[in-house]
C-alpha cells in the first residue's frame, strides 16, 4: 500500500467529476499513480469512495440525473484510457495475461439503475477479471444465453428495487430447470438482496460493495482453481 494521503485526493477527484471536469480528473489519476499507487488501489481508494459520494447526492436529490451520468462517463473513460493501459504495462501486455476468470454483469429485468454495477465491473477489470456488462433491465433468459455464449466462469446480478428481486430468482430457477446451475457461480448485490434472499434461493454469494464482489469472484475462482 502506497503512502498516499487519500482524503484530499477523494474531494479533488469528486470535485472533479461534479464538475464535468475530465481533464482535471484525469490530470488527478496520472499523478496519483505517478506517485506509487497500482490503478487497483487508486480504484478502491480514490475513484470508489468518490462515485458512492455521487450516488449519495444524487439520492439525496443534491445533484441531478445529468450530473450522475457524466460522473460515471468520466470514470468510464479514465478506466478506458489511464488504468487500464496501466495494468497492461504492469503485466507485460504482449497478449500474455490471462484473466482471473469471466464475469458476466447485469442489473436484473425491471431495474434501470447501474452506478453500483458499473463499479463492481471497473473494480473487476482492475483486479484482472474479464467483464461482459450487459447493461441495465435485463431479462432472466437473456443473463444465461450471453453467460452460455460467451463461457462464463460468473453471473452478477444487481437490483436497488426489492420488486425485482423475483427475476434474480426467476434466472437462478431457469438456470436449474436448464441443468446449467452447475455451470456457473451466481452472486448478487445492490440495496435489495438479503442475505437471508440469497440464502433461500441458492446463489454463491451476497455482497453490497464493489470490494465484495471482487472478493467473493476471486474466492470462487480460488477454490475452482484449487479443485482441479
Amino acid at each position: 500500500m502506497s503512502e498516499i494521503t487519500w482524503e484530499p485526493l477523494i474531494q479533488e477527484f469528486l470535485d472533479g467529476l461534479l464538475a464535468g471536469d475530465y481533464d482535471r480528473a484525469s490530470t488527478i489519476s496520472r499523478k496519483t499513480m505517478q506517485q506509487g499507487a497500482t490503478p487497483a488501489e487508486f480504484f478502491l481508494e480514490c475513484i470508489t469512495p468518490a462515485l458512492v459520494e455521487v450516488g449519495n447526492r444524487f439520492e439525496t436529490l443534491e445533484i441531478c440525473l445529468p450530473e450522475m451520468v457524466i460522473a460515471a462517463e468520466i470514470v468510464r473513460k479514465i478506466n478506458d484510457e489511464i488504468v487500464q493501459p496501466l495494468l497492461l504495462e504492469d503485466r507485460g501486455a504482449g497478449g500474455s495475461f490471462r484473466p482471473l476468470g469471466k464475469v458476466v454483469l447485469a442489473t436484473i429485468q425491471g431495474d434501470l439503475h447501474d452506478i453500483g454495477k458499473n463499479m463492481v465491473a471497473l473494480l473487476l477489470k482492475v483486479n484482472g477479471f474479464e467483464v461482459v456488462d450487459l447493461g441495465i433491465n435485463v431479462p432472466p433468459a437473456v443473463i444465461i444465453d450471453r453467460a452460455r455464449e460467451e463461457q462464463a466462469d460468473i453471473i452478477g446480478m444487481s437490483s436497488l428495487l426489492t420488486t425485482c428481486l423475483p427475476y434474480m430468482k426467476d434466472m437462478v430457477d431457469q438456470l436449474k430447470a436448464g441443468g446449467l446451475r452447475e455451470s456457473f457461480a451466481v452472486i448478487i448485490g445492490g440495496a435489495a438482496p438479503t442475505d437471508e434472499f440469497a440464502e433461500r434461493i441458492g446463489v454463491d454469494g451476497v455482497g453490497h460493495s464493489a470490494a465484495e464482489a471482487v472478493r467473493m469472484c476471486k474466492a470462487i475462482m480460488g477454490a475452482r482453481t484449487t479443485a482441479v
